[in-house]
């Protein structure tokens, strides 16, 4: 998968986290290197798995993990909590 790829960085992960295929964006949405911008907008995908692999991701801004902790969907709400919660530990 294309996304996948560590020799795809940067910019090159835009149009894949913009891609049909939720199973994509949600490998953009876990990279490490993915892009702010892209971690920003990924958090307004309607996927739960997508939406769940931004949250593992560390480099996730607090600003989407604290709008996710009001998502209606209680598991992504629940991981968005917990995850700000650990965060003041």
């Amino acid at each position: 998968m294309q996304a996948l790829d560590p020799e795809i960085t940067g910019s090159a992960l835009l149009p894949l986290a913009v891609h049909r295929d939720a199973a994509v964006r949600a490998a953009v949405a876990g990279r490490s290197d993915c892009p702010m911008g892209a971690l920003v907008s990924l958090g307004h995908d309607s996927s739960l798995e997508v939406l769940s692999a931004l949250l593992a991701n560390p480099r996730t801004p607090s600003s989407v993990v604290r709008r996710l902790a009001d998502h209606r969907d209680p598991r992504v709400a629940g991981v968005a909590v917990q995850r700000l919660r650990n965060a003041f530990l």
